[in-house]
Order: structure tokens, then C-alpha cells, then sequence
């Protein structure tokens, strides 16, 4: 581990957990930042609708501040301009995760089996959980964290 990726776990200690939601619809992100109040309201959640402006934010905080890169990102597959898929490549592809471990999640109403299996066999990908999300999913992802 590099003394630049250890600064970064160490200030990173010092901030409220954050989470990225990537949703295109509204109502369902406003849904999921009530719900996470509801399992800690000290969490700091950003919502974001579409990949597109996610890749972007997340290319400049990790060229200027890496240690705010995001703790977990709720991520769903169907959206508009770039789906969760095509977000999840251009984040390898650019290496954002490269100085801080982000857990990411797919948050899909989708019914294809297909993407199932595709978030299972990628390793970027922690677990694949189906709209609409519950309080009691949420109390399971953060009790093991």
C-alpha cells in the first residue's frame, strides 16, 4: 500500500459514511434517502440521475480529494445516456476506485435474469437488490460493514 493510499483511509476515517445513489427516477431516490436516515441520519447521501454525471463527479473529487470518494454506491441498471452497466465500465476503465475500496451495489427493478448473473460475476459488483428497496435490506448491507 502506497503512503498516498494510507493518508487517504486515514482521513477518510474522519468523515460521516457517504453514499452515492444513481437513479434516474425521483421519486425513487428520495424513497431510498429516507430510508437510510431511518438506519443513520449521520450518513451523507447524494443522488444522482444518470451515470453519465456520476462518472464525472466521481473523476474530479478523485483527482482533487480521493478521500471523499464515495463509501457505497447504489447503483441502478436502467437508466437513460449510460446505464449502470456502461457507468460500471467506464469506473474500471478510468481506475476511480483505485485509492479507496467503494461497495457497490445494483438497485434494479429489472426482472431479466441476465442481469442477475451479470452483477454476480462482476467483481466490482458486492449484491444485486430489488426495487423497492426496504429498510430492512439497508440495516443488513450496514451491519456487516
Amino acid at each position: 500500500m502506497h503512503f498516498s493510499s494510507v493518508l487517504v483511509v486515514m482521513i477518510a476515517k474522519n468523515r460521516p459514511t457517504s453514499i452515492y445513489v444513481i437513479d434516474d427516477e425521483p421519486l425513487d431516490n428520495i424513497i431510498f434517502k429516507m430510508l437510510i436516515k431511518r438506519v443513520d441520519g449521520e450518513i451523507d447521501v447524494d443522488a444522482i440521475n444518470n451515470g453519465h454525471n456520476a462518472i464525472c463527479k466521481l473523476v474530479q473529487i478523485s483527482e482533487t480529494e480521493p478521500e471523499r470518494l464515495p463509501d457505497y454506491i447504489f447503483l441502478d441498471v436502467n437508466m437513460p445516456g449510460m446505464n449502470g452497466w456502461q457507468f460500471l465500465s467506464e469506473y474500471e476503465r478510468l481506475k476511480i476506485g483505485q485509492f479507496k475500496k467503494t461497495h457497490i451495489y445494483i438497485l434494479s427493478s429489472s426482472l431479466y435474469h441476465e442481469d442477475y448473473m451479470k452483477s454476480q460475476s462482476n467483481p466490482l459488483i458486492e449484491d444485486f437488490i430489488n426495487k423497492p428497496i426496504n429498510l430492512e435490506n439497508l440495516k443488513t448491507i450496514f451491519k456487516a460493514a
